[in-house]
């Protein structure tokens, strides 16, 4: 009797110990692309993503001139790094936001949450503990239209403190 106690106590103490170490993952991103014209242009913007090695799949849309960018599990996606494959194809981001699954690997504190090595500001922190699907709109030069931009500026703040890694301002 001994044995199969032992056994099936393990086997749940495992299963909890991997349920709670699980880690949050960025899933997509959606970026909204100024200029596209043609689907030469559409398929400039898809190549110079799919460069970029955490990237797993890019979907254009060139009537709403946007995108889906399926990001590889396990891989830290760079959001800078979209934005200037965007440029670097001859266009500009008019909005860049990421599904971020959250989970406990999310460590908030106020307005700020740290995942992955880089701090995220939130430019309005919600009352309540962040969990659960979140929608990430990216704030920044690199990440939008420049009026979206100033009307946003005001409301960017550095409370974080220093990280090693990047700090992105966002907005959920």
């Amino acid at each position: 009797m001994k044995p199969i106690f032992f056994k099936a106590a393990t086997t749940l103490l495992l299963v909890i110990f991997f349920t709670i170490s699980a880690e949050a993952q960025f899933e997509n991103v959606y970026i909204g692309v100024n200029g596209l014209t043609c689907s030469q242009c559409s398929r400039t913007v898809e190549l110079s993503i799919r460069k970029l090695d955490f990237v797993a799949d890019v979907q254009m849309n060139l009537e709403h001139t946007e995108g889906k960018v399926v990001l590889k599990k396990n891989k830290k996606p760079d959001m800078d790094k979209i934005a200037q494959a965007i440029v670097n194809a001859g266009f500009s981001v008019r909005y860049l936001q990421a599904d971020l699954h959250v989970d406990n690997s999310v460590v908030t504190s106020g307005s700020c949450f740290s995942y992955n090595g880089d701090q995220y500001v939130l430019t309005d922190a919600p009352n309540k503990p962040i969990a659960g699907e979140l929608k990430l709109k990216f704030i920044g030069k690199k990440y939008m239209a420049k009026n979206d931009f100033k009307k946003m500026e005001a409301h960017m703040n550095d409370k974080c403190g220093n990280t090693a890694g990047k700090v992105y301002h966002v907005a959920l």
